[in-house]
């Protein structure tokens, strides 16, 4: 139902408005009433009111001034006055005013006030629709405006604009094209689904540029998956100013993007002293991108004066940049004929290397993934193992992901070059492969192409052990694995690691790691937040 506010300064005729009908009925609440302008505008800064009806001659404030002052406090009301015959120039300055319709007092009866307040709604819905219009409208105009900002700024990313084209267009949009100097900044999220709230994030970012006390502005738009580019106009021509201004800037956005509880790394490139040379300048900052990888995401780093020169790495007398080819070549051969062990200093000479050269992203992936695919036989799910490899977003992850692959096909390789016979051999590799699956005694003799009992006679001559007690060490390997890595339920852990029977699991698993597995988890995290984690060397394998 709509509210409906009664003002006049005879309370006699309020009284009577107010009961000579049932206002429900019309389909408005009973009315609110004020004996003076002053009071009907106190009324209408505490409770929103869709229609006022307000008598024209009162005391101190008309009912024209009434109008005027309550549409500064909210321009959606409906307003109607109440006249008698002499006040028809009233009337008249009222409808200026913005008044719809009037009322004289000597005609409210209950039919002609009925028949009032239907014209009424009829207004009050008009109203709302064209509000509603009014809205869609300039929503769209705003996302107009907003997707050709978004297509300039892509394009100036792109450097697909001459520089007629983008001086034109940015006049449009109403970016500056004189005067000050433009910073461009790449912000790289970890977690691309959070660039998708593109209207939150602006305000905030706006936020930042005026939390600077300068009259920086941020323009932009996201270019890639996860990468957002940014120009940063400063209204300044002092060079100390200009970097002052933009460090604290640069702060001040990552203290945002931390509140917002999102990860990113940021890379802000040279001054550019005119709107045209930002293409140029971020030609230089891809090269810095690359420390993204390295460093890690809640990260700054920058090239604002313009000083470092493209290309150039710290002299520390090594090849920056290069890939450590030895370091790689000893580690794989390392990984198929030497003990765990040695298979473990290998990779922290290698991780030591990579580190030290910071060879580009996509080089250093494209060779462990290229030579580890030599050692299928030795991998569990090795697409998708090689997959998330290629796919780490930071070196720390790059070398987590890469030391479980290592540990896993060096201890295989290891374990199936102590087996001579090939058949043998074969099963091995299936029961490393398939441990999740229900693995039968008569499937493997099968495999082997011998009888059941002369294949668990050579098994155990070859391995040292039947192939139930090999199957059973893979697979509790697993399991500590996925208690150390994951959060899942403990019959989720027996599933994944081919236990149908969870009772039997639990046994198994206290017999041959000594703690259950709560007790081995709640281990592991201890720690691991001491910076002693256990590692892929814990899990039990053979």
């Amino acid at each position: 139902m709509h509210k409906v506010l009664i003002v006049d300064d005879d309370w006699l005729i309020l009284e009577d408005i107010c009961n000579l009908i049932h206002w429900e009925s019309c389909g408005f609440q009973a009315p609110l009433t004020a004996q003076s302008a002053g009071q009907a505008l106190k009324i209408l800064e505490e409770i929103p009111v869709e229609l006022v009806i307000t008598d024209i001659s009162m005391p101190e404030i008309s009912g024209v001034e009434l109008i005027l002052q309550a549409k500064q406090i909210c321009p959606d009301i409906v307003f109607a006055v109440l006249s008698n015959y002499d006040d028809f120039l009233y009337v008249k300055e009222a409808m200026k005013a913005g008044a719809v319709e009037y009322l004289l007092k000597y005609e409210i009866e209950r039919e002609n006030l009925k028949k009032f307040l239907m014209q009424m709604e009829k207004e009050i819905q008009a109203k709302k629709r064209s509000i509603q219009e009014q809205e869609q409208l300039f929503q769209m105009q705003k996302d107009a405006r907003y997707d050709l900002g978004c297509l300039f700024w892509q394009q100036v990313y792109q450097d697909q604009l001459d520089y007629r084209r983008m001086y034109d267009q940015a006049l449009r949009l109403e970016i500056p094209v004189n005067g000050g100097a433009w910073i461009p900044v790449l912000v790289e999220f970890e977690d691309q689904e959070k660039l998708k709230d593109a209207e939150g994030l602006w305000k905030k970012l706006e936020n930042a540029a005026l939390r600077t006390g300068g009259e920086c502005r941020i323009y932009g738009a996201p270019v890639k998956e996860g990468l957002l580019f940014l120009a940063v106009f400063i209204p300044e021509v002092s060079f100390l100013i200009i970097i002052t201004l933009m460090t604290k800037l640069l702060n001040i956005l990552q203290e945002v993007f931390t509140y917002m509880d999102m990860s990113v790394f940021m890379c802000a490139g040279r001054i550019c002293m005119q709107l045209k040379e930002l293409p140029e300048g971020l030609r230089g900052m891809h090269e810095y991108c690359h420390l993204r990888f390295y460093r890690g995401y809640r990260t700054i780093t920058d090239n604002i004066s313009g000083l470092v020169e493209k290309g150039a790495f710290p002299e520390d007398g090594c090849k920056k940049g290069e890939f450590p080819f030895a370091e790689w070549e000893e580690l794989i051969s390392v990984m198929a004929t030497e003990s765990p062990e040695k298979v473990e200093k290998s990779f922290e000479k290698f991780r030591q290397a990579v580190v030290r050269l910071e060879p580009p992203e996509q080089i250093l992936k494209r060779e462990t993934a290229g030579k580890l695919r030599d050692f299928r036989e030795s991998m569990e799910n090795q697409e998708k193992r090689l997959s998330e490899l290629e796919n780490a977003s930071t070196c720390s992850a790059f070398f987590e992901q890469l030391k479980e692959i290592v540990s896993e096909c060096g201890k295989a390789a290891s374990f199936l070059q102590k087996i001579s016979r090939r058949e043998i051999r074969e099963t091995v590799v299936y029961l490393f492969q398939h441990y999740e699956e229900t693995v039968t005694l008569n499937q493997l003799a099968e495999m082997a192409c011998m009888s059941r009992a002369y294949f668990c006679k050579i098994f155990k001559d070859e391995v040292g052990m039947n192939y139930t007690d090999l199957l059973n060490q893979i697979r509790i390997g697993h399991a500590m694995q996925l208690l150390q890595k994951s959060s899942l339920h403990t019959r989720e852990v027996a599933l994944l690691s081919g236990f149908t029977d969870y009772r039997y699991f639990c046994r198994l698993f206290k017999m041959m790691t000594g703690k259950t597995c709560g007790e081995y988890r709640k281990s592991s995290l201890m720690e691991k937040e001491e910076g002693r984690g256990e590692g892929d060397n814990a899990a039990y394998q053979p």
